[in-house]
Protein backbone atom coordinates (compact mmCIF):
# COMPACT_ATOMS: atom_id res chain seq x y z
CA UNK A 1 0.00 0.00 0.00
CA UNK A 2 2.61 2.41 0.81
CA UNK A 3 4.66 1.73 -2.24
CA UNK A 4 1.41 2.60 -4.18
CA UNK A 5 0.34 5.88 -2.19
CA UNK A 6 4.63 7.12 -3.26
CA UNK A 7 4.00 5.48 -7.33
CA UNK A 8 0.53 7.91 -6.95
CA UNK A 9 2.60 10.92 -5.91
CA UNK A 10 5.50 10.52 -7.94
CA UNK A 11 2.80 10.10 -10.99
CA UNK A 12 1.37 13.26 -9.66
CA UNK A 13 4.76 15.44 -9.44
CA UNK A 14 5.40 14.14 -13.25
CA UNK A 15 1.90 15.54 -14.87
CA UNK A 16 2.66 18.86 -13.09
CA UNK A 17 6.23 18.76 -14.51
CA UNK A 18 4.43 17.81 -18.10
CA UNK A 19 2.00 19.96 -17.91
CA UNK A 20 4.46 23.11 -17.63
CA UNK A 21 5.16 22.66 -21.25
CA UNK A 22 1.63 22.58 -22.44
CA UNK A 23 0.76 24.44 -25.11
CA UNK A 24 -2.12 25.83 -23.34
CA UNK A 25 -0.39 29.42 -23.00
CA UNK A 26 2.06 30.77 -25.87
CA UNK A 27 4.40 33.53 -25.57
CA UNK A 28 4.09 36.19 -27.23
CA UNK A 29 5.36 39.97 -26.90
CA UNK A 30 4.01 42.87 -26.07
CA UNK A 31 5.00 47.09 -28.28
CA UNK A 32 6.38 47.96 -24.90
CA UNK A 33 9.12 44.75 -24.22
CA UNK A 34 8.03 41.60 -22.00
CA UNK A 35 6.59 38.72 -21.98
CA UNK A 36 2.98 37.79 -22.01
CA UNK A 37 1.14 34.85 -22.00
CA UNK A 38 -1.50 34.03 -24.48
CA UNK A 39 -4.00 31.09 -24.62
CA UNK A 40 -3.21 29.14 -27.54
CA UNK A 41 -6.79 27.11 -28.06
CA UNK A 42 -9.75 26.53 -25.56
CA UNK A 43 -8.83 23.42 -26.80
CA UNK A 44 -5.91 22.93 -25.13
CA UNK A 45 -7.27 24.83 -22.24
CA UNK A 46 -10.11 22.10 -21.73
CA UNK A 47 -7.60 18.96 -21.80
CA UNK A 48 -5.47 20.29 -19.39
CA UNK A 49 -8.92 20.86 -16.70
CA UNK A 50 -9.06 16.56 -17.30
CA UNK A 51 -5.66 16.36 -16.54
CA UNK A 52 -6.45 18.11 -13.01
CA UNK A 53 -9.57 16.04 -12.45
CA UNK A 54 -7.24 13.36 -12.61
CA UNK A 55 -4.53 14.25 -10.25
CA UNK A 56 -7.82 15.40 -8.02
CA UNK A 57 -8.97 12.00 -7.87
CA UNK A 58 -5.78 10.85 -6.65
CA UNK A 59 -6.44 12.22 -3.30
CA UNK A 60 -8.51 8.88 -2.52
CA UNK A 61 -5.34 7.32 -2.05
CA UNK A 62 -4.17 9.85 0.29
CA UNK A 63 -3.88 8.61 4.06
CA UNK A 64 -6.65 9.36 6.64
CA UNK A 65 -4.27 11.20 8.84
CA UNK A 66 -3.33 13.60 5.94
CA UNK A 67 -6.87 13.82 4.79
CA UNK A 68 -7.87 14.93 8.99
CA UNK A 69 -4.71 17.57 8.21
CA UNK A 70 -6.15 18.71 5.07
CA UNK A 71 -9.82 19.61 6.28
CA UNK A 72 -8.72 21.50 9.13
CA UNK A 73 -6.45 23.66 7.01
CA UNK A 74 -9.36 24.03 4.86
CA UNK A 75 -11.80 24.82 7.35
CA UNK A 76 -9.49 27.47 8.99
CA UNK A 77 -8.69 29.57 5.46
CA UNK A 78 -12.38 29.11 4.26
CA UNK A 79 -13.62 32.72 3.58
CA UNK A 80 -15.73 33.89 1.12
CA UNK A 81 -13.53 36.45 -0.32
CA UNK A 82 -10.39 33.60 -1.15
CA UNK A 83 -11.88 30.34 -0.19
CA UNK A 84 -11.36 27.39 -2.46
CA UNK A 85 -13.85 26.60 -4.79
CA UNK A 86 -16.91 24.11 -4.16
CA UNK A 87 -15.55 20.38 -4.01
CA UNK A 88 -11.83 20.89 -4.29
CA UNK A 89 -10.13 17.75 -3.82
CA UNK A 90 -6.07 18.42 -2.19
CA UNK A 91 -3.81 16.82 -4.02
CA UNK A 92 -2.43 12.96 -3.02
CA UNK A 93 1.18 12.59 -0.81
CA UNK A 94 1.03 14.98 1.86
CA UNK A 95 4.92 15.56 4.12
CA UNK A 96 4.89 17.03 7.28
CA UNK A 97 8.34 17.91 6.89
CA UNK A 98 6.73 20.83 4.10
CA UNK A 99 4.71 22.07 6.18
CA UNK A 100 6.74 24.93 7.55
CA UNK A 101 6.39 25.49 3.59
CA UNK A 102 3.25 24.16 2.81
CA UNK A 103 1.24 25.28 5.84
CA UNK A 104 3.20 27.86 7.84
CA UNK A 105 5.49 29.38 5.28
CA UNK A 106 8.70 27.89 5.76
CA UNK A 107 10.80 27.64 2.14
CA UNK A 108 10.65 24.21 1.48
CA UNK A 109 9.66 23.18 -2.37
CA UNK A 110 9.06 19.01 -2.39
CA UNK A 111 5.62 19.40 -1.36
CA UNK A 112 2.26 19.18 -3.02
CA UNK A 113 0.75 21.97 -1.46
CA UNK A 114 2.25 25.67 -2.21
CA UNK A 115 5.90 25.25 -3.58
CA UNK A 116 7.53 27.22 -5.75
CA UNK A 117 9.13 23.70 -8.08
CA UNK A 118 7.19 24.15 -10.81
CA UNK A 119 5.03 20.46 -11.51
CA UNK A 120 4.36 21.20 -7.87
CA UNK A 121 1.01 20.43 -7.10
CA UNK A 122 -0.23 23.53 -5.03
CA UNK A 123 -3.36 24.33 -2.73
CA UNK A 124 -4.74 28.30 -2.51
CA UNK A 125 -1.82 30.10 -1.07
CA UNK A 126 1.11 31.80 -1.81
CA UNK A 127 3.79 28.94 -1.72
CA UNK A 128 5.61 31.02 0.94
CA UNK A 129 3.58 32.55 3.57
CA UNK A 130 0.08 30.43 4.59
CA UNK A 131 1.11 28.13 1.61
CA UNK A 132 -0.50 24.93 2.44
CA UNK A 133 -3.94 24.68 1.91
CA UNK A 134 -3.93 28.31 0.56
CA UNK A 135 -0.51 28.04 -1.02
CA UNK A 136 0.11 28.29 -4.20
CA UNK A 137 -2.62 25.95 -6.61
CA UNK A 138 -5.41 26.17 -8.86
CA UNK A 139 -5.71 30.42 -7.83
CA UNK A 140 -2.14 30.64 -8.06
CA UNK A 141 -0.72 34.39 -7.65
CA UNK A 142 0.49 35.66 -4.52
CA UNK A 143 -0.51 35.67 -0.77
CA UNK A 144 -4.28 35.19 -0.37
CA UNK A 145 -4.60 33.60 -4.08
CA UNK A 146 -1.79 32.35 -5.56
CA UNK A 147 2.07 31.73 -5.12
CA UNK A 148 4.54 29.65 -7.17
CA UNK A 149 2.90 26.34 -7.98
CA UNK A 150 -0.41 24.87 -9.27
CA UNK A 151 -2.82 22.08 -9.29
CA UNK A 152 -1.38 19.51 -11.11
CA UNK A 153 -3.36 19.88 -14.45
CA UNK A 154 -4.79 22.95 -13.29
CA UNK A 155 -6.44 24.59 -16.23
CA UNK A 156 -5.27 28.10 -14.89
CA UNK A 157 -2.01 28.37 -13.57
CA UNK A 158 -0.67 31.30 -15.51
CA UNK A 159 2.12 30.18 -17.25
CA UNK A 160 1.22 26.98 -17.98
CA UNK A 161 -0.99 23.82 -16.33
CA UNK A 162 0.47 22.79 -14.03
CA UNK A 163 2.98 23.63 -11.55
CA UNK A 164 4.11 26.80 -12.63
CA UNK A 165 4.64 30.28 -11.15
CA UNK A 166 1.19 31.90 -11.36
CA UNK A 167 -2.81 30.99 -11.13
CA UNK A 168 -5.87 31.84 -11.71
CA UNK A 169 -6.47 34.63 -9.47
CA UNK A 170 -3.81 36.97 -10.73
CA UNK A 171 -6.65 37.88 -13.75
CA UNK A 172 -8.64 40.08 -11.10
CA UNK A 173 -6.09 40.56 -7.87
CA UNK A 174 -2.87 39.20 -7.51
CA UNK A 175 -1.05 36.66 -9.64
CA UNK A 176 -0.47 36.15 -13.23
CA UNK A 177 -3.03 34.27 -14.97
CA UNK A 178 -4.93 34.40 -18.39
CA UNK A 179 -6.74 37.56 -17.18
CA UNK A 180 -3.86 39.23 -14.71
CA UNK A 181 -0.01 39.60 -14.79
CA UNK A 182 1.52 38.80 -18.17
CA UNK A 183 -0.84 38.05 -20.70
CA UNK A 184 -3.69 39.76 -18.30
CA UNK A 185 -5.77 42.57 -18.85
CA UNK A 186 -6.56 43.60 -15.34
CA UNK A 187 -4.23 42.43 -12.15
CA UNK A 188 -0.55 43.65 -12.00
CA UNK A 189 0.67 40.11 -10.43
CA UNK A 190 0.88 41.82 -6.96
CA UNK A 191 -2.21 43.97 -6.36
CA UNK A 192 -5.56 44.54 -7.65
CA UNK A 193 -5.08 48.62 -6.92
CA UNK A 194 -3.34 48.86 -10.38
CA UNK A 195 -4.97 48.75 -13.50
CA UNK A 196 -2.06 49.15 -15.43
CA UNK A 197 0.08 46.50 -13.48
CA UNK A 198 3.90 45.55 -13.29
CA UNK A 199 3.29 42.96 -15.24
CA UNK A 200 2.45 44.18 -18.84
CA UNK A 201 -1.06 43.34 -18.73
CA UNK A 202 -3.11 43.36 -21.61
CA UNK A 203 -4.97 46.86 -20.44
CA UNK A 204 -1.59 48.12 -18.82
CA UNK A 205 0.13 47.50 -22.02
CA UNK A 206 -2.42 49.49 -24.32
CA UNK A 207 -2.08 52.53 -22.50
CA UNK A 208 0.73 51.84 -21.44
CA UNK A 209 1.77 52.17 -25.42
CA UNK A 210 -0.19 55.47 -25.70
CA UNK A 211 0.13 57.46 -22.29
CA UNK A 212 3.40 56.42 -21.16
CA UNK A 213 5.26 59.78 -21.27
CA UNK A 214 8.75 59.46 -23.62
CA UNK A 215 11.21 59.41 -20.15
CA UNK A 216 14.84 59.14 -21.80
CA UNK A 217 17.07 61.65 -19.70
CA UNK A 218 15.16 61.24 -16.76
CA UNK A 219 13.99 63.46 -14.43
CA UNK A 220 16.93 65.80 -15.51
CA UNK A 221 16.38 66.15 -19.05
CA UNK A 222 16.92 69.50 -20.49
CA UNK A 223 13.68 71.37 -21.28
CA UNK A 224 14.39 72.61 -24.98
CA UNK A 225 12.50 72.38 -28.04
CA UNK A 226 13.22 74.46 -31.78
CA UNK A 227 9.34 75.10 -32.25
CA UNK A 228 6.04 75.34 -30.62
CA UNK A 229 2.55 76.00 -32.11
CA UNK A 230 -0.50 76.73 -30.00
CA UNK A 231 -4.48 77.37 -30.09
CA UNK A 232 -4.96 80.61 -27.50
CA UNK A 233 -8.19 81.23 -26.08
CA UNK A 234 -8.62 84.97 -24.32
CA UNK A 235 -11.21 86.94 -22.63
CA UNK A 236 -11.09 90.38 -21.40
CA UNK A 237 -11.65 90.66 -17.52
CA UNK A 238 -11.05 94.53 -17.04
CA UNK A 239 -11.17 96.71 -19.71
CA UNK A 240 -12.61 100.68 -20.71
CA UNK A 241 -14.31 102.47 -17.85
CA UNK A 242 -17.92 102.73 -18.54
CA UNK A 243 -19.48 104.91 -20.60
CA UNK A 244 -22.96 106.01 -20.87
CA UNK A 245 -24.67 106.05 -24.34
CA UNK A 246 -28.52 106.62 -24.37
CA UNK A 247 -31.63 106.76 -22.20
CA UNK A 248 -35.13 105.56 -22.51
CA UNK A 249 -36.86 109.32 -22.68
CA UNK A 250 -35.41 112.85 -21.75
CA UNK A 251 -32.80 113.23 -18.86
CA UNK A 252 -29.72 111.41 -17.46
CA UNK A 253 -31.23 108.92 -15.25
CA UNK A 254 -32.71 105.79 -17.21
CA UNK A 255 -29.71 104.77 -18.84
CA UNK A 256 -30.40 101.64 -21.24
CA UNK A 257 -26.94 101.29 -23.16
CA UNK A 258 -23.76 101.97 -22.17
CA UNK A 259 -19.84 100.23 -22.66
CA UNK A 260 -20.76 97.88 -20.00
CA UNK A 261 -23.02 96.15 -22.58
CA UNK A 262 -20.32 95.16 -25.13
CA UNK A 263 -17.41 94.50 -22.41
CA UNK A 264 -15.38 91.63 -24.59
CA UNK A 265 -15.70 89.28 -21.73
CA UNK A 266 -16.10 86.27 -24.01
CA UNK A 267 -13.28 84.02 -25.11
CA UNK A 268 -11.62 84.24 -28.39
CA UNK A 269 -9.12 82.22 -30.50
CA UNK A 270 -5.94 82.86 -31.60
CA UNK A 271 -2.74 81.72 -32.19
CA UNK A 272 0.72 81.24 -30.53
CA UNK A 273 4.12 80.74 -32.38
CA UNK A 274 7.71 79.96 -31.04
CA UNK A 275 11.22 79.52 -32.53
CA UNK A 276 14.09 78.61 -30.50
CA UNK A 277 17.85 78.59 -32.14
CA UNK A 278 20.68 77.35 -29.64
CA UNK A 279 24.04 80.09 -29.80
CA UNK A 280 25.88 78.84 -26.86
CA UNK A 281 25.84 76.17 -24.41
CA UNK A 282 22.69 76.98 -22.46
CA UNK A 283 21.65 79.86 -24.54
CA UNK A 284 19.18 80.64 -27.18
CA UNK A 285 17.60 83.18 -29.26
CA UNK A 286 14.04 82.94 -29.52
CA UNK A 287 11.51 84.46 -31.60
CA UNK A 288 7.60 84.46 -30.00
CA UNK A 289 4.62 85.89 -32.15
CA UNK A 290 1.05 84.97 -30.31
CA UNK A 291 -2.16 87.54 -31.80
CA UNK A 292 -5.15 86.99 -34.22
CA UNK A 293 -7.56 87.20 -30.83
CA UNK A 294 -10.24 89.68 -32.43
CA UNK A 295 -13.43 90.45 -30.44
CA UNK A 296 -16.72 91.59 -31.51
CA UNK A 297 -19.50 92.79 -29.78
CA UNK A 298 -22.98 94.19 -30.47
CA UNK A 299 -26.13 95.58 -28.46
CA UNK A 300 -29.09 97.39 -29.89
CA UNK A 301 -32.22 98.71 -27.61
CA UNK A 302 -35.54 99.71 -29.22
CA UNK A 303 -37.59 102.69 -27.75
CA UNK A 304 -40.48 102.32 -25.73
CA UNK A 305 -42.90 101.63 -26.23
CA UNK A 306 -41.65 100.57 -29.89
CA UNK A 307 -41.97 103.42 -32.57
CA UNK A 308 -42.42 106.30 -29.83
CA UNK A 309 -38.96 107.54 -30.87
CA UNK A 310 -38.11 108.10 -27.35
CA UNK A 311 -33.93 107.41 -27.42
CA UNK A 312 -31.66 110.15 -26.24
CA UNK A 313 -27.80 110.34 -27.01
CA UNK A 314 -24.89 111.55 -25.28
CA UNK A 315 -24.30 113.89 -27.94
CA UNK A 316 -27.43 116.49 -26.64
CA UNK A 317 -26.44 115.23 -22.90
CA UNK A 318 -29.25 112.61 -23.22
CA UNK A 319 -31.82 115.46 -24.82
CA UNK A 320 -30.94 118.50 -22.51
CA UNK A 321 -28.57 120.02 -24.61
CA UNK A 322 -30.27 121.78 -26.53
CA UNK A 323 -33.75 120.62 -25.23
CA UNK A 324 -35.17 117.40 -26.65
CA UNK A 325 -32.03 116.62 -28.37
CA UNK A 326 -30.70 116.82 -32.53
CA UNK A 327 -32.54 115.42 -35.42
CA UNK A 328 -30.15 112.55 -36.14
CA UNK A 329 -28.92 110.85 -32.99
CA UNK A 330 -31.79 111.43 -30.86
CA UNK A 331 -35.75 110.94 -30.58
CA UNK A 332 -34.96 107.90 -31.95
CA UNK A 333 -36.48 104.17 -32.51
CA UNK A 334 -33.24 102.42 -32.04
CA UNK A 335 -29.78 102.85 -30.32
CA UNK A 336 -26.75 99.76 -31.24
CA UNK A 337 -23.08 100.34 -30.20
CA UNK A 338 -20.51 97.87 -32.13
CA UNK A 339 -17.13 97.25 -30.56
CA UNK A 340 -14.45 95.60 -32.18
CA UNK A 341 -11.13 95.33 -30.59
CA UNK A 342 -7.89 92.94 -31.77
CA UNK A 343 -4.29 92.34 -30.43
CA UNK A 344 -1.07 91.42 -32.01
CA UNK A 345 2.16 90.84 -30.17
CA UNK A 346 6.20 89.55 -31.16
CA UNK A 347 9.37 89.37 -29.51
CA UNK A 348 12.93 88.38 -29.86
CA UNK A 349 14.50 87.49 -26.39
CA UNK A 350 17.87 85.89 -25.84
CA UNK A 351 17.80 83.10 -22.69
CA UNK A 352 20.24 81.80 -20.35
CA UNK A 353 19.07 78.22 -18.88
CA UNK A 354 20.17 76.78 -15.83
CA UNK A 355 19.83 73.33 -13.93
CA UNK A 356 20.49 72.89 -10.37
CA UNK A 357 22.51 69.67 -9.21
CA UNK A 358 19.87 67.28 -9.08
CA UNK A 359 18.42 68.11 -12.26
CA UNK A 360 14.75 68.03 -10.76
CA UNK A 361 14.43 72.30 -10.84
CA UNK A 362 15.46 73.96 -14.32
CA UNK A 363 15.06 77.79 -14.80
CA UNK A 364 15.91 80.18 -17.42
CA UNK A 365 16.66 84.51 -17.42
CA UNK A 366 15.89 85.98 -20.42
CA UNK A 367 16.23 89.77 -21.86
CA UNK A 368 14.79 91.10 -25.10
CA UNK A 369 12.54 93.33 -27.52
CA UNK A 370 8.56 93.48 -27.72
CA UNK A 371 6.11 94.75 -29.67
CA UNK A 372 2.33 94.67 -28.67
CA UNK A 373 -0.29 95.97 -30.67
CA UNK A 374 -3.80 96.87 -29.72
CA UNK A 375 -6.43 98.36 -31.77
CA UNK A 376 -9.74 98.93 -31.25
CA UNK A 377 -12.85 100.33 -33.10
CA UNK A 378 -16.82 101.30 -31.47
CA UNK A 379 -19.33 102.33 -33.53
CA UNK A 380 -22.58 104.37 -31.79
CA UNK A 381 -25.97 104.00 -34.60
CA UNK A 382 -29.06 105.65 -33.98
CA UNK A 383 -31.86 105.12 -36.51
CA UNK A 384 -34.94 107.38 -36.13
CA UNK A 385 -38.20 108.98 -37.96
CA UNK A 386 -37.91 110.47 -41.52
CA UNK A 387 -36.93 113.86 -42.28
CA UNK A 388 -38.14 114.79 -46.17
CA UNK A 389 -36.09 118.37 -45.27
CA UNK A 390 -32.76 117.51 -44.82
CA UNK A 391 -30.12 116.71 -47.17
CA UNK A 392 -30.50 112.99 -47.44
CA UNK A 393 -34.07 112.71 -47.29
CA UNK A 394 -35.11 109.58 -45.41
CA UNK A 395 -34.73 107.54 -42.11
CA UNK A 396 -33.08 109.69 -40.25
CA UNK A 397 -29.11 108.20 -39.21
CA UNK A 398 -25.82 108.73 -37.43
CA UNK A 399 -22.89 106.41 -36.92
CA UNK A 400 -20.23 107.68 -34.72
CA UNK A 401 -16.74 105.69 -35.21
CA UNK A 402 -14.38 105.71 -32.62
CA UNK A 403 -10.97 104.62 -33.18
CA UNK A 404 -7.89 103.94 -31.12
CA UNK A 405 -4.82 102.12 -31.84
CA UNK A 406 -1.82 101.26 -29.82
CA UNK A 407 1.60 100.58 -30.31
CA UNK A 408 4.04 99.41 -27.83
CA UNK A 409 7.86 98.95 -28.12
CA UNK A 410 10.05 98.50 -25.40
CA UNK A 411 12.81 96.18 -23.45
CA UNK A 412 11.33 93.84 -20.95
CA UNK A 413 13.12 91.26 -19.17
CA UNK A 414 11.64 87.93 -16.90
CA UNK A 415 12.62 83.71 -16.42
CA UNK A 416 10.92 81.09 -15.93
CA UNK A 417 11.36 77.88 -13.21
CA UNK A 418 10.19 74.26 -13.92
CA UNK A 419 9.89 71.08 -12.24
CA UNK A 420 10.65 67.64 -12.91
CA UNK A 421 7.81 65.48 -11.64
CA UNK A 422 8.66 62.07 -13.54
CA UNK A 423 10.93 61.87 -16.72
CA UNK A 424 8.69 63.24 -19.28
CA UNK A 425 6.48 65.37 -17.23
CA UNK A 426 7.59 68.58 -16.41
CA UNK A 427 5.56 71.72 -14.55
CA UNK A 428 6.75 75.21 -14.58
CA UNK A 429 5.89 78.87 -14.64
CA UNK A 430 7.07 82.54 -16.55
CA UNK A 431 6.86 85.73 -15.71
CA UNK A 432 7.53 88.80 -18.29
CA UNK A 433 7.47 92.57 -17.61
CA UNK A 434 8.93 95.47 -19.46
CA UNK A 435 8.81 99.26 -19.92
CA UNK A 436 7.28 100.34 -23.25
CA UNK A 437 6.89 103.84 -25.10
CA UNK A 438 3.66 103.95 -26.22
CA UNK A 439 2.30 105.42 -29.60
CA UNK A 440 -1.24 106.08 -29.17
CA UNK A 441 -3.83 107.48 -32.05
CA UNK A 442 -6.99 108.20 -31.83
CA UNK A 443 -9.87 108.78 -34.63
CA UNK A 444 -13.41 110.02 -34.95
CA UNK A 445 -15.44 110.11 -37.84
CA UNK A 446 -18.92 111.04 -37.87
CA UNK A 447 -22.06 110.11 -40.82
CA UNK A 448 -25.12 111.64 -40.42
CA UNK A 449 -28.02 112.55 -42.68
CA UNK A 450 -28.28 115.86 -41.65
CA UNK A 451 -25.11 116.29 -42.50
CA UNK A 452 -25.21 114.80 -45.82
CA UNK A 453 -22.76 112.20 -45.41
CA UNK A 454 -23.01 107.94 -45.46
CA UNK A 455 -21.12 105.61 -44.07
CA UNK A 456 -21.14 103.77 -47.81
CA UNK A 457 -20.12 106.74 -49.42
CA UNK A 458 -16.84 106.38 -47.13
CA UNK A 459 -16.48 110.40 -46.30
CA UNK A 460 -17.11 111.22 -43.09
CA UNK A 461 -18.89 114.54 -42.21
CA UNK A 462 -16.31 114.80 -39.23
CA UNK A 463 -13.18 113.65 -39.54
CA UNK A 464 -10.74 114.06 -36.20
CA UNK A 465 -7.33 112.51 -35.41
CA UNK A 466 -4.99 113.15 -32.37
CA UNK A 467 -2.14 111.09 -31.59
CA UNK A 468 0.41 111.27 -28.32
CA UNK A 469 3.15 109.48 -26.71
CA UNK A 470 3.31 107.64 -23.41
CA UNK A 471 5.48 105.49 -21.11
CA UNK A 472 3.55 102.10 -20.88
CA UNK A 473 3.79 98.63 -19.04
CA UNK A 474 3.46 95.04 -20.02
CA UNK A 475 3.42 92.02 -17.51
CA UNK A 476 3.31 88.64 -19.28
CA UNK A 477 2.45 85.28 -16.57
CA UNK A 478 1.64 81.85 -17.16
CA UNK A 479 1.71 78.50 -15.84
CA UNK A 480 2.60 75.59 -17.78
CA UNK A 481 2.62 71.74 -18.19
CA UNK A 482 4.37 70.17 -20.94
CA UNK A 483 3.74 66.05 -21.64
CA UNK A 484 6.75 64.68 -23.69
CA UNK A 485 5.07 61.88 -26.45
CA UNK A 486 8.22 60.97 -28.27
CA UNK A 487 12.25 62.48 -28.86
CA UNK A 488 10.54 64.94 -31.33
CA UNK A 489 6.98 65.88 -30.10
CA UNK A 490 5.76 66.92 -26.72
CA UNK A 491 2.53 68.56 -25.75
CA UNK A 492 1.73 71.77 -23.64
CA UNK A 493 -1.18 73.66 -22.01
CA UNK A 494 -0.69 76.89 -20.19
CA UNK A 495 -3.07 79.25 -18.16
CA UNK A 496 -2.06 82.89 -19.40
CA UNK A 497 -2.25 86.40 -17.51
CA UNK A 498 -1.43 89.53 -19.79
CA UNK A 499 -1.58 93.07 -18.47
CA UNK A 500 -1.42 96.05 -20.13
CA UNK A 501 -0.99 99.76 -18.66
CA UNK A 502 -1.54 103.09 -19.82
CA UNK A 503 -3.29 102.50 -23.66
CA UNK A 504 -6.09 104.22 -25.56
CA UNK A 505 -9.05 102.58 -25.09
CA UNK A 506 -12.66 103.18 -27.49
CA UNK A 507 -14.51 103.71 -24.82
CA UNK A 508 -12.60 106.37 -23.14
CA UNK A 509 -12.02 108.06 -26.30
CA UNK A 510 -15.47 109.24 -27.13
CA UNK A 511 -15.92 112.78 -27.77
CA UNK A 512 -19.20 113.77 -26.29
CA UNK A 513 -19.01 117.76 -27.66
CA UNK A 514 -21.50 118.26 -30.57
CA UNK A 515 -19.50 118.91 -33.83
CA UNK A 516 -20.56 122.33 -35.25
CA UNK A 517 -22.05 121.26 -38.01
CA UNK A 518 -24.88 118.91 -35.91
CA UNK A 519 -25.11 122.28 -33.78
CA UNK A 520 -25.81 124.93 -36.87
CA UNK A 521 -22.49 126.56 -35.56
CA UNK A 522 -19.64 126.10 -38.23
CA UNK A 523 -17.16 127.99 -36.01
CA UNK A 524 -17.58 125.68 -32.75
CA UNK A 525 -14.78 123.87 -32.56
CA UNK A 526 -14.57 120.43 -30.79
CA UNK A 527 -11.68 119.61 -28.50
CA UNK A 528 -9.92 116.68 -30.11
CA UNK A 529 -7.56 114.65 -27.53
CA UNK A 530 -6.56 110.94 -27.39
CA UNK A 531 -6.64 108.82 -23.78
CA UNK A 532 -4.32 106.63 -23.30
CA UNK A 533 -4.29 106.41 -19.44
CA UNK A 534 -6.49 102.60 -19.70
CA UNK A 535 -5.66 99.48 -18.80
CA UNK A 536 -6.59 96.01 -19.61
CA UNK A 537 -6.21 92.37 -18.41
CA UNK A 538 -6.66 89.60 -20.22
CA UNK A 539 -6.53 85.83 -19.35
CA UNK A 540 -7.00 82.73 -21.26
CA UNK A 541 -5.64 79.50 -22.15
CA UNK A 542 -3.47 77.30 -24.56
CA UNK A 543 -3.09 74.38 -25.97
CA UNK A 544 -0.44 73.13 -28.29
CA UNK A 545 2.78 70.92 -29.33
CA UNK A 546 6.64 71.15 -29.39
CA UNK A 547 8.89 69.81 -31.76
CA UNK A 548 12.41 69.43 -31.58
CA UNK A 549 14.67 68.01 -33.91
Amino acid sequence: MKLLNLWSQNLSVGLAVAACVSPAFADGTMSKGGSVFKPASFASIKKDAQEASYAGSQNAAMPPDFQAYQMAQMAAYQQPSFGPPEGFVSPAAYSMAASEHAGMGAVSCNVPYGCEVPGGVGGYGDGMEDGGLMGSGILGGGRMHGGACSMAGAPFDGQSVAGCPCGMSGGIGNGCGPLGCNGGTFGDGRSVRSLFGGCQGRFRGLLAAILTPYGEGGVASQRWFDFSAEATAFQRTKGAARFDFSTQGLGTNNYVLTSDNVDLDNFQAGLALQANVQVGPGSNLEAVYFGLNKWNETSTVTSSPVGSATLYSFISDFGTSPFNGYDDPDRSFTHSLNYESAFNNGEVNFRRRWVEPSGFLQGSCLAGIRYFQLDESLTFSARGENNNTAADNGPRFFDNITSTQNQLTGFQIGGDLWLNLVPGIKLGTELKTGVYGNHAVQQTQIFANSLGSTASSGIPAVNERASDGRTAYLTQWSVSGVYRLTYAWTVRSSYQLLYVDNVALAPENVNSQAPGLLSGNPNQVRTVSVQNDGEVLYTGFTVGAEYTW
